[in-house]
């Protein structure tokens, strides 16, 4: 009866497909197109890049409102400018960091380093995937402060200095 009723379903349109019975390890033609396609699904994507993505919009708070920055990153160059208006960029995660450069007249100048840290998904549900090595890859990994507060201060008339600080 169930040999029928999965005749009759599609499931097993002759004899020679109810090999799955007999031999544990045996793939009907259909699976064998989805049984790879499912595998490499799941080997080329990591779990940072599926929950998290490969980009980050960070969103920066400045004082004065004259205050316009130009963001960098080692290998990258320029990859990016703010003021206080557009105070939001989209960035590639990256295991490099940000460097912030922000100037206003009459104040001083200031430099903001945006230290780049690995995140918890792709740390640990990458291993469980492909042991991290597509989030590491494409940048998934990482992630840079969301939200940054720079504040420049005055400069007297005589003096003219760069602050560097780092943000974690």
């Amino acid at each position: 009866m169930v040999f029928k009723l999965g005749s009759c379903l599609g499931i097993f349109p002759d004899s020679r497909q109810q090999n799955w019975l007999h031999n544990p390890l045996y793939l009907r033609p259909t699976m064998k197109i989805y049984v790879p396609a499912l595998l490499v699904v799941l080997f080329a994507t990591g779990c940072a890049s599926i929950t998290k993505g490969t980009s980050q919009t960070l969103v920066f708070n400045l004082d004065p409102q004259e205050t316009r920055c130009t963001l960098s990153r080692d290998g990258d160059g320029e990859i990016g400018s703010i003021n206080a208006r557009n105070n939001t960029v989209t960035v590639g995660k990256d295991k490099d960091d940000i460097l912030v450069k922000c100037q206003a007249e009459g104040h001083a100048q200031k430099i903001t380093r945006l230290v780049s840290s690995a995140d918890t998904a792709g740390v640990v549900g990458g291993v469980f995937i492909d042991l991290g090595i597509t989030d590491m890859v494409t940048g998934a990994m990482w992630q840079y402060p969301n939200t940054t507060t720079i504040t420049l201060e005055k400069e007297s008339a005589q003096e003219k200095r760069t602050e560097t600080t780092s943000i974690r």
